[in-house]
Order: C-alpha cells, then sequence, then structure tokens
C-alpha cells in the first residue's frame, strides 16, 4: 500500500494516488468516507482553496472543498471519468459542449466590470470529470485573465490530441466557440491567437509534433477561420 508523506490530517488511509506533475494527491479514506487529498508542493494551496469554495457555494460544478491546512487540502471525490478519456475512448464529443458550457458559466459568474473573468488555467479535458454532470478540477492557478485565455487552451486541446486537426474537430471548435459565446454572453476577440498561442506551448514538449503544430498555429494567426 502507497504510503503518504506527512500531512496535517491525522489518521488517513491511502487507496491509491493519482499520477500528478506539480503536486501529491491521492484517493484516501477518512472515517470510511472516500475523499481527495492534495498535497501541494507549492504556495497555491490557499489559492485552489479559495476558487473551490467559492465556485461551490455558487453551485457551479466542483468538488467540494472540506478542509485546508498548511498545504493540503480535503476534497469531495468526484467518481467519474474524465472528458478527455471518454472524447478519446468512447468518442463522446457531446462532452465537448459540456466543457463550453461550464467554462461559459464559471466566467458569466466571476467577470468584473472591465471584462475580466476569473479563470479556471489548465483547462484541458483531462481536468473535466463527468459524474452525474460535467465537474471541473484543479484550480491552483486560477487567475483573473481575459476568457479566450481557457477558450483557447481548451480548443487547442480538442485539435492536438489525436485525431489530430480532423474536419470533425474543426467543427467542434466553430460550436465550442458558439457555444460558450451564446451562454456567457461574452464576445471572444482574436481566439485564434489564443488557441495558437496554446499550440505553441504544445509544440515545446512535444518535439516530434513541433513541426506541424507551429504550422498550424501560424495557419490560425493569418487565416483567422474562426472569426469570419
Amino acid at each position: 500500500m502507497e504510503e503518504l508523506p506527512w500531512h496535517p490530517f491525522g489518521d488517513i488511509s491511502v487507496i491509491r494516488k493519482f499520477p500528478s506533475k506539480k503536486n501529491h494527491v491521492y484517493l484516501v479514506d477518512v472515517e470510511g468516507k472516500r475523499m481527495i487529498l492534495k498535497l501541494f508542493t507549492n504556495d497555491r494551496c490557499a489559492n485552489e482553496f479559495r476558487v473551490l469554495s467559492q465556485a461551490y457555494d455558487i453551485g457551479i460544478p466542483v468538488p467540494r472543498p472540506y478542509e485546508m491546512r498548511d498545504r493540503a487540502i480535503l476534497m469531495e471525490y468526484v467518481v467519474g471519468k474524465t472528458v478527455n478519456d471518454l472524447v478519446e475512448t468512447g468518442h463522446r464529443y457531446d462532452l465537448v459542449l459540456g466543457v463550453a458550457s461550464w467554462l461559459a458559466r464559471f466566467h458569466r459568474t466571476f467577470i468584473d466590470d472591465d471584462g475580466k473573468v476569473l479563470l479556471k488555467s489548465d483547462a484541458i479535458f483531462k481536468n473535466f470529470i463527468v459524474a452525474d454532470r460535467i465537474y471541473g478540477i484543479d484550480f491552483e492557478l486560477s487567475r483573473p485573465g481575459n476568457p479566450e485565455e481557457d477558450v483557447g487552451e481548451a480548443i487547442s486541446f480538442l485539435l492536438d490530441t489525436n485525431p489530430m486537426f480532423t474536419d470533425e474537430k474543426i467543427r467542434l471548435a466553430y460550436s465550442f466557440i458558439r457555444t460558450y459565446e451564446g451562454e456567457s454572453g461574452i464576445k471572444l476577440n482574436d481566439i485564434e491567437d489564443s488557441i495558437a498561442k496554446s499550440l505553441i506551448e504544445a509544440a515545446g514538449f512535444r518535439p516530434g509534433q513541433r513541426e506541424l503544430l507551429l504550422k498550424k498555429a501560424k495557419d490560425l494567426i493569418v487565416l483567422k477561420p474562426f472569426s469570419r
């Protein structure tokens, strides 16, 4: 059985550890109840707990945050598969528009007078879980910004995962934008630039696909296909 590193919550049993590049995330048993324990290796714990608490209290689908101590959070365990898993293996493309709706509601709820929204950040399909509805997870990088950043990141992830840049995915990207704009009431500006930015970032981590990703990013900036 996986052993927990030090944490501030007392007697907890580990059920499994989840893969995480940034922190230590566990499914744990706390007095007979399954929860998620997230141990942070950075100073973003309070930010995530604050955003989770605000979103949960308003009714946006996120895991319920139970408690924060030091650099650790106990939160609800949402049982389900990620949108990414279901899109890749089951071609559940309807869920893509569910992510657009989730982002629209989140941004619409947390928007200021200057049009800045609270970004989810890291708005990739791996960070949305399908249960009774779609839940957003992982808010440590959440911050104020332009809505195009989240939407561009989500669409980039749609386009650059297998099968990449298909006609069906291009149509889905159009539908994603229209769904988001219609439900949020927010008009996206130069969304191609934001999608391209995420593709360029992805190219830096994927040398085998670097040339293709950079070409697609350049095409988006020049041709502006979603702004016609």
